[in-house]
């Protein structure tokens, strides 16, 4: 009903001129006072036909004589209509200084951690994070990054000046005992070496030539090794066996006492090879140097960057197939804590906000013409038909009043004038 409110109250405003001209002319109703009612009917008529031109001129082409080319309004000005838009959205409604006002009053910080901590946009944070690196992953393995790697590794071994700081830590580390943990784990690892076959089968081999070698300081000695031998009487086996005992002996009483003698020789050896590096020793800084350059020979005739690259891309990859890994759970247990520790924050809360406030105003003031571009492509786009009928849409119900008050208007005129002639 709304939407036919104007053509209604024209209807109507017609079928009551018609009616009551057709009952004067007739001279069934005779009383001047009808004439009034006839004259408000007709100037109802005449502000609805008008308003309807009016409100039609805006959206149609009315196909009249002379005033068409005075209608169709809206498709014909449509590129004014377009710039009008695009001023009032960029300078007005969306300028920057309005934006930045808008930002102002609002606690941005606080908005983004409560929409992060929502279970399902947590979620698709992890997985824009799982894709962001599994992406950087898969570019590992690219023969082009790992010689970058590789040569920017290469200079930095070369420049570095390992002597000094390295002295400076291995004699505070020693002074302090935080060296203690490190020896464990050597020896721990040295233990564990011991009772592999192979440490047994090389160390048997070293034996049999030394056994070999004193038989051929002597025929004597050769003769008693032979009848040794063959009598049972030295067992090279079980030499072995014990050597490997008593090595592991050795090995665990190093590892629990710190006041060991092999821990403490060796403890004064190292001090005294840090103090040589601290003061610039030039033999000590020598075996560094050496080593510095056997390690960039290494990677570089190695390809040991590429194959680190190779595994590392594999690890990552594997790590990050689900949420359960230990790459994953450490992301999401961090994302948590860094989320909580956030909330908890006043004061980091106020430079997140400060910061974002601060690039998005840099950036509305550089990028502030692309809202205007937009809106002016959006409108491009449509053809008149469709953009007629968006707008029709939009405020064509409201242009129905227009309509109706045109009539009750040009009705409450035309009895007013009635009455004045009358009077």
């Amino acid at each position: 009903m709304k939407n036919n409110l104007g053509s209604i109250s024209l209807l109507v405003a017609f079928a009551g001129l018609v009616f009551f001209e057709v009952l004067l002319r007739m001279d069934i109703l005779t009383n001047h006072g009808w004439k009034i009612v006839t004259a408000g009917f007709e100037a109802a008529t005449i502000g609805g036909f008008a308003d309807w031109f009016a409100v039609s001129a805006l959206f149609h082409e009315i196909p009249i004589p002379f005033v068409r080319k005075h209608t169709h309004i809206i498709a014909k000005n449509r590129e004014k209509l377009t710039e009008g838009i695009v001023d009032l959205v960029t300078n007005k409604w969306l300028s920057p200084n309005v934006i930045a006002e808008k930002l102002n009053e609002v606690d941005l910080a606080k908005t983004i951690l409560d929409f992060i901590q929502q279970p399902k946009n947590q979620k698709n944070a992890l997985s824009l994070i799982q894709n962001i690196v599994l992406k950087f992953a898969n570019e590992l393995d690219n023969p082009k990054f790992a010689d970058a790697l590789q040569k920017i590794l290469r200079e930095q071994i070369a420049s570095i000046d390992l002597a000094s700081p390295l002295g400076t830590w291995l004699e505070k580390a020693i002074k302090n005992g935080d060296h203690h943990q490190l020896w464990e784990l050597v020896i721990e690892e040295s233990t564990a070496a011991l009772t592999n076959s192979e440490v047994k089968t090389l160390l048997l081999a070293k034996l049999e030539i030394v056994a070999e070698e004193y038989a051929n300081k002597g025929f004597l000695k050769k003769t008693v090794l032979f009848f040794a031998e063959k009598s049972g009487g030295i067992d090279l086996n079980l030499i072995a066996d014990d050597l490997l005992s008593k090595a592991e002996e050795l090995m665990s009483e190093a590892k629990s006492d710190p006041n060991h003698p092999i821990r403490t020789k060796f403890d004064v050896w190292v001090l005294d090879f840090a103090r040589q590096l601290t003061s610039g020793e030039e033999k000590s800084i020598n075996i560094i140097q050496n080593l510095k350059e056997r390690v960039i020979q290494h990677v570089e005739g190695e390809k040991v960057i590429h194959d680190l690259l190779i595994r590392s891309k594999e690890t990552i990859t594997a790590q990050l197939q689900n949420n359960e890994t230990p790459l994953m759970q450490f992301l999401i247990s961090n994302l948590n804590r860094m989320l909580s520790d956030l909330r908890d924050d006043a004061a980091a809360q106020k430079k997140i906000n400060h910061w974002i406030r601060e690039t998005i105003s840099e950036l509305l003031v550089k990028f502030h013409s692309e809202i205007g571009n937009m809106v002016r492509s959006s409108m491009m786009k449509l053809n008149n038909k469709e953009l007629v009928e968006q707008i029709e849409d939009k405020v064509g119900n409201d242009l129905q009043y227009i309509r109706l008050n045109g009539a009750v208007v040009g009705g409450i005129v035309g009895i007013v004038l009635a009455l004045l002639k009358l009077l």
